[in-house]
């Protein structure tokens, strides 16, 4: 029997107020590979993008690590978002790299919707969190989809 596993994992921290910082890893029989991304949580804007090719097949792959800074700029926000990251990042340069941005990007609903959770807490620490939760969501239908 031939197995096969392939595992994603996106984590996210608030460096400072107004960025949200993604980690994200991929790892399978072949490849590992990590981002390091910063977004302006305001607009979804990249604003800065480290790759790390952890093991990869060739001796081509490290040549895809330049184009992962056509990256920045891109907003998260912006119609075709992810098309463009596939297109500009993983057709120039690496595929794995884009599937990374754009399943970080994915998260990024979550990060805003954290950073308003917590902005909301340090200004009433009694906030009731689901009544929060409820309220912003209904106030950002684009969002959470």
């Amino acid at each position: 029997m031939i197995t096969f596993n392939r595992s994603q994992v996106i984590e996210a921290e608030f460096p400072d107020e107004k960025t949200v910082r993604f980690n994200g890893i991929q790892q399978d029989h072949i490849y590992s590979m990590e981002i390091n991304m910063d977004v302006r949580i305001a607009d979804g804007q990249i604003l800065a993008i480290e790759g790390l090719m952890k093991r990869y097949t060739n001796f081509v792959c490290p040549q895809a690590l330049p184009v992962l800074q056509a990256a920045v700029g891109i907003s998260l926000r912006e119609k075709s978002w992810d098309r463009r990251v596939m297109k500009e990042i993983g057709r120039l340069g690496c595929e794995h790299f884009a599937e990374i941005i754009i399943e970080c990007g994915r998260c990024f609903d979550q990060a805003q919707l954290t950073a308003a959770i917590w902005e909301a807490q340090a200004a009433n620490p009694d906030l009731d969190q689901s009544q929060f939760v409820e309220s912003w969501i209904d106030e950002h239908p684009e969002y959470l989809k």
